[in-house]
């Protein structure tokens, strides 16, 4: 089996010098990312109303010089955001700043309240797919470094040069994440990582996550490679990547305790959570069982594990990580 890639993650709504904790625990702890969402406003997926959030991608670029190895990761930028020319200009730049160590997650956004806080427009889901497309094959085309005229139906290019190139040969990786058949379909022709997660799937709850399955994960799975195949990929090129929110229990009875906890917020029976793919819920050595097992189950290649918080990131690359290595 090829080793599988796994990013950290800790609450997004942490403050700088957390984060910078963050990554100098999961590079010394044998972590290969660290992932950041992109969100203007926290509460709705993230947190309270008000919670303050930093810039993803501004967050980033303070954190690359604090680290030597670690790659950094989006889960998942907002296409709609940013113009996909200077998107692609941003994580150029970064990649030539951090030597090679910046990967683009991308998607089409779905967070209403963030587009209407901030005055994006907040078009249809077909023409947010549109444009996702459209940014994913633009951005591709500037890294190669040559000059890019594009007519597409919501962006024009003229000429235009992305000068620095990415460092990474032939470009850096691309992360596209989410759960529609739209979204899917464009990960199979344009990503080379998909990130399945459930429809509009909300951090905080939401009763349309309580319904995915790791069953109905792996049938997205299947789906994927077979518009891969259809599109003229070969379906073995793309990597599939989980996203895990961990709970790490002391006791096998706080695990318990834990696991009502998500069976009342989402609706589940309590034996459902187990197979629930939005969590990881156990002690120490719950989690290294079945850790393995889904990544096995779902022919994962890439992993996100989100720890909520450092003491839980250092638990898990101490006491966790090792059974994927």
């Amino acid at each position: 089996m090829a080793r599988i890639r796994v990013a950290a993650s800790i609450a997004a709504t942490s403050d700088y010098p957390t984060q910078r904790e963050a990554c100098r625990l999961a590079e010394a702890g044998g972590f290969d990312a660290f992932a950041r969402p992109d969100h203007l406003l926290a509460e709705g997926a993230l947190a309270p109303p008000g919670a303050p959030i930093l810039e993803c991608f501004t967050s980033i670029a303070a954190l690359v010089p604090t680290t030597t190895r670690l790659r950094f990761v989006q889960t998942v930028a907002c296409n709609s955001f940013r113009n996909p020319a200077l998107l692609a200009k941003m994580v150029a730049s970064l990649d030539v700043v951090s030597g090679g160590r910046v990967e683009l997650g991308l998607g089409a956004g779905w967070l209403r309240e963030e587009y209407e806080a901030y005055g994006f427009e907040f078009p249809p889901i077909g023409v947010r797919l549109g444009q996702l497309q459209e940014a994913l094959q633009i951005v591709k085309r500037l890294w190669t470094g040559e000059p890019v005229d594009y007519e597409g139906r919501y962006y024009r290019l003229r000429a235009a040069v992305c000068a620095p190139a990415p460092v990474q040969r032939p470009r850096p990786p691309i992360l596209v994440g989410g759960g529609g058949p739209g979204v899917l379909a464009i990960a199979a022709a344009e990503a080379d990582i998909v990130n399945v997660v459930p429809v509009a799937a909300r951090a905080a709850g939401g009763t349309d996550a309580g319904r995915f399955t790791l069953e109905g994960f792996r049938r997205k799975i299947a789906r994927v490679r077979e518009l891969a195949d259809a599109a003229g990929r070969d379906p073995a090129t793309l990597t599939f990547s989980g996203m895990f929110f961990v709970q790490l229990a002391e006791t096998a009875a706080e695990a318990q305790r834990l696991r009502g906890a998500v069976a009342a917020r989402y609706g589940l029976a309590q034996a459902e959570v187990a197979d629930f793919p939005l969590f990881l819920i156990g002690t120490p050595a719950e989690l290294r069982e079945r850790l393995a097992e889904r990544v096995g189950r779902l022919d994962l290649g890439h992993v996100v594990l989100q720890c909520g918080t450092t003491a839980v990131l250092a638990r898990v690359a101490t006491e966790v990580l090792p059974a994927l290595r």
